[in-house]
């Protein structure tokens, strides 16, 4: 190591350093997974600006000054502020090329290699680098230039198609799980890329994309799209996923709602009054009658508190959970058990309630270690460090 040691964590990636051009969510949340298991992770940013997540408010909404979005997905970062259509801070952006394991970006396919900052070029700065860069439909293609916004995603990749009951149109998921499963996705591929990079002496390309990652998430409907003639169509009574049988949907009860997952007639009917002729049917036959079991279970399910149906599914082994908000579920004692919800330190020295380490790792306590950067707030300590890396007879004239 010996490059900003100070700011490294203890976690297993505390020997890793990476370069993170990237904003929104997908690179940023990449680069936070990362950046929680110890690793060094330097965040390049507009000057003054920074990037395009501070701006980004719920309903006008700041705490602490910066944005909540930002908040989320940016702490154990150092903040580097670089104008990169400058040839000064972009030669500055070379000199910390060799010292970085891995580059993250997601612009969109080309602006890179235009700025002079593409693997290929970084490459013959350092031949072990690991080059990351995440896009909305892949590099190639007809759909390279469309906008790779996460609703957009979804609805292009066949994943919205499915959600809804057949009467009324499909429903995106409102959080955005393309943009997040990337991040995730991308995570794990950055810290393969490293090890395969210093295994094998030298760099690795890797280049996500949401729409990649939309279709693995469609993997098992996909296969079975692509080899058989099954289709699938939306229920009318609201089946949670076209290809599943009843009751694996959301229904109300006389105080909320209950979600029941799968679960065969003949154990719906340990609790649930249901008609004769849909029992000891095959598979096939009873998916097709899956909007029949669906109305005869749930007039019967507003009978009862969301409380008493959850006893008793539990009495006899029947998957079900209550539907809870977010709000009710990181008040639930099941999430402070797992230490899931974080103090998180900002910028300006207070803190924030955040979603922490979603796995626990041993010998990695906390998420919490460095404060969501403010733009540039380590700029002159990053460059001082490279300036100390580099040869007495270089070091510092050239950007005075």
């Amino acid at each position: 190591m010996s490059f900003l040691d100070e700011y490294r964590g203890t976690g297993p990636l505390r020997e890793v350093t990476v370069l993170d051009f990237s904003q929104m969510m997908m690179g940023p949340v990449a680069t936070q997974l990362i950046g929680d298991l110890g690793a060094l992770v330097i965040k390049v940013e507009r000057p003054g600006v920074g990037e395009w997540e501070r701006s980004y408010l719920p309903q006008g909404r700041r705490i602490g000054g910066e944005s909540p979005y930002f908040l989320a997905m940016n702490r154990n970062k150092l903040g580097l502020a670089a104008d990169l259509k400058d040839p000064e801070h972009r030669q500055r952006i070379l000199d910390l090329i060799p010292h970085v394991d891995a580059v993250v970006h997601n612009y969109r396919p080309g602006v890179m290699e235009r700025l002079g900052l593409g693997y290929e070029q970084l490459l013959t700065l350092n031949p072990r680098l690991v080059y990351a860069s995440g896009s909305g439909f892949g590099p190639e293609g007809p759909w390279v230039n469309r906008p790779g916004q996460d609703l957009l995603v979804q609805a292009a990749s066949g994943l919205a198609a499915d959600s809804g009951p057949a009467d009324v149109p499909p429903v995106p998921s409102a959080t955005p799980i393309v943009d997040a499963s990337t991040g995730f996705l991308l995570a794990f591929q950055v810290v393969a890329g490293i090890l395969g990079a210093r295994d094998a002496g030298e760099g690795r390309e890797i280049r996500a994309s949401l729409l990649g990652t939309a279709l693995l998430m469609q993997c098992q409907q996909a296969l079975v799209t692509m080899n058989t003639d099954l289709r699938y169509e939306r229920s009318s009574s609201g089946i949670a996923a076209p290809w599943t049988e009843a009751p694996y949907g959301v229904y109300e009860t006389g105080d909320g709602y209950v979600t029941l997952s799968m679960v065969a007639p003949e154990k719906l009917a340990v609790v649930f009054d249901l008609p004769p002729h849909v029992l000891g049917r095959s598979e096939a036959e009873t998916f097709v009658l899956r909007d029949e079991i669906t109305a005869v279970i749930r007039p019967q399910l507003r009978n009862r508190t969301t409380e008493d149906w959850m006893a008793r599914f539990g009495e006899h082994d029947i998957w079900a959970a209550p539907l809870l908000t977010l709000e009710q579920v990181l008040a639930d004692p099941q999430v402070a058990a797992n230490h899931y919800v974080e103090d998180i330190r900002t910028s300006d020295g207070s803190t924030v309630s955040a979603i922490g380490m979603a796995c626990a790792v041993s010998g990695v306590e906390r998420a919490d270690r460095l404060p969501p950067p403010k733009v540039g707030e380590h700029t002159d300590i990053i460059w001082q460090a490279v300036d100390r890396l580099r040869p007495a007879t270089t070091r510092g004239h050239e950007h005075e």
